[in-house]
């Protein structure tokens, strides 16, 4: 077996466990199948084409994809309460009289949540500066910035097609 086929084969074992630990989390958090799915799914997408897109080598595969991983679900757990808080907020914000305490209360805890999720796409950058080249470096800007993009447009377009999506409670 080559070696560029034991690093497909490892990288596509890492995505599927990735992929089912991540279902499993975001069923126990309570998060929609459907939309646990789509989180798994866009992951998965996202570390294979990274590892295209940046030609990672194996031992840079062995260091990258744990780290991303890591950062990926705590990233997700953050982003699962900012989003339970905006309804909050939405909610509040809907009533005749808001009642502000919440709400500052709420809007400190939306600024700390956006903090921290920036806090770790930096901790991602600083760990891959450690394990990248610089050309590996610039491609890695240029991947996320096409990728968001990309993922943006095609979801825009499903929603487009089947309607709005729900959301969950």
């Amino acid at each position: 077996m080559k070696m560029g086929s034991i690093c497909r084969a490892a990288g596509s074992f890492l995505v599927l466990a990735l992929g089912a630990w991540t279902a499993a989390q975001a069923a126990q958090a309570g998060e929609s199948p459907a939309r646990a799915g789509l989180r798994e799914r866009i992951s998965d997408l996202y570390l294979l084409r990274l590892t295209r897109a940046l030609d990672l080598t194996e031992d840079q595969t062995a260091k990258v994809y744990p780290l991303l991983t890591r950062l990926e679900k705590e990233k997700a757990k953050l982003q699962r309460g900012l989003g339970l808080d905006l309804r909050d907020l939405r909610e509040k914000l809907g009533g005749t009289v808001p009642p502000e305490a919440e709400l500052q209360g709420l809007v400190d805890r939306i600024r700390q949540a956006r903090r921290a999720i920036r806090l770790k796409d930096e901790e991602a950058e600083a760990g891959l500066d450690g394990v990248l080249t610089p050309v590996q470096r610039a491609r890695y800007l240029l991947f996320n910035v096409d990728f968001l993009r990309n993922i943006g447009e095609n979801l825009g377009r499903a929603r487009g097609a089947r309607g709005p999506l729900k959301r969950s409670p």
